[in-house]
């Protein structure tokens, strides 16, 4: 368990953003090593601080495709080397999976770079979206037709 807090920094989007990361996921984190879980914590929470910044998303769980692909071209602006960016893709990627009822799946990298290249292609965007949205699981037992 990874022994993280989080302090209120008075912007309530990152600040939420912040509490759910923290409480729902990175505490309950398991893999690898303490060192690397706390290094790789450090690197999200400044993609969360990109992501309070330009999309500002009510929860945690609605981190799409193209919140990725708007970090990879924000990284590229700042002139990071293609090793860095992929190491943050993947860093994204782990903490991704932790999230516990997260609604889209990260496509593979080759396909978040061209939606970078391409973030102003709204129907682009809209297909790898839907391509990437998880299928929600039915509650419950399904009655089979005809039967009473």
């Amino acid at each position: 368990m990874l022994r993280v807090s989080w302090e209120n920094t008075g912007d309530p989007v990152l600040d939420r953003l912040g509490r759910q990361f923290v409480e729902r996921v990175a505490r309950y984190a398991r893999g690898g090593s303490y060192e690397r879980r706390m290094e790789w914590y450090r690197a999200y929470i400044r993609f969360t601080y990109f992501l309070a910044e330009r999309f500002g998303p009510e929860d945690i769980r609605n981190i799409q495709p193209r919140h990725v692909a708007a970090f990879i071209r924000y990284l590229k602006q700042l002139g990071r080397s293609e090793k860095t960016v992929l190491h943050y893709l993947s860093i994204i990627r782990w903490w991704h999976q932790q999230i516990p009822w997260r609604k889209y799946e990260l496509p593979e990298n080759n396909i978040l770079l061209e939606l970078e290249a391409r973030l102003d292609d709204k129907r682009f965007c809209e297909e790898i979206k839907n391509n990437c949205r998880r299928k929600k699981l039915r509650r419950g037992i399904q009655k089979s037709l005809g039967s009473a």
